[in-house]
């Protein structure tokens, strides 16, 4: 029988996840105690993310015995790959983070505990299903510990990087519908929740407002506290 939206093997995934989750950041903030340390555990998390996208992708290319599936398709999908190269090459505050930190934050959160795939087998192991799991968690993870050890900071600043980044995904989509005959690339021909109209358009437009609402409160709350820190020091 194919596991349930919180049945018994999704909970006990869930359980697994918020244990490895506590783990990496109690390592992050009481073992890494050096730039180079925390260098070093956030491009260890990049390079296991990158080896359980490369699993993924394999896995949907022979579940549906077409070598296409080796491509992502999916915002959460490219978002990891993306993600995990540039950790493992790159260096702190690279421009791309402030456009896929976003996606892969709330898609590896909402895939944990809504996994719309996790039916595709008759085990919460049927390799499609536990790889999509799994690169999403650790993406989640990865970004976590990319704010923790100052790897990201969000900045209103750079806002743009998001509809610039999500508008960029949309033409990739199109190339995988059009030449590579690849279903429900990028949303836009899928919506986001069955039986709605909300497909890409709403991520871009809805997302991108939401987003530089989200970093405007942000910087208000950052000004305000450095203004009050700025205010003790002066009177003692």
């Amino acid at each position: 029988m194919p596991p349930k939206l919180y049945g018994m093997q999704h909970i006990i995934y869930i359980v697994v996840f918020l244990i490895v989750f506590a783990a990496a950041v109690l390592v992050a903030r009481f073992v890494t105690k050096t730039e180079k340390q925390q260098s070093l555990l956030i491009k260890i998390a990049g390079g296991i993310l990158l080896a359980l996208l490369i699993f993924n992708r394999i896995s949907l290319a022979v579940w549906h015995k077409n070598a296409v599936w080796l491509l992502p398709n999916t915002y959460c999908g490219m978002s990891s790959l993306l993600l995990a190269v540039v950790v493992i090459v790159g260096k702190p505050h690279n421009r791309i983070y402030d456009f896929i930190f976003y996606l892969e934050t709330i898609g590896g959160i909402a895939a944990v505990f809504y996994p719309y795939f996790i039916g595709q087998g008759d085990t919460i192991f049927f390799p499609p299903t536990i790889s999509g799991l799994l690169h999403h968690s650790v993406g989640f993870i990865l970004c976590v510990l990319m704010v923790q050890c100052k790897w990201f900071s969000p900045s209103l600043k750079r806002w743009k990087e998001f509809p610039i980044g999500l508008s960029a995904y949309t033409l990739f989509g199109l190339f995988l519908l059009d030449v590579c005959k690849m279903p429900e690339a990028m949303l836009i021909d899928a919506p986001i929740v069955a039986g709605t109209p909300l497909k890409w358009w709403f991520i871009l437009i809805f997302g991108s407002a939401a987003l530089y609402l989200f970093l405007f409160c942000l910087e208000k709350i950052r000004a305000r506290k450095k203004k009050t820190e700025s205010c003790e020091t002066v009177s003692e």
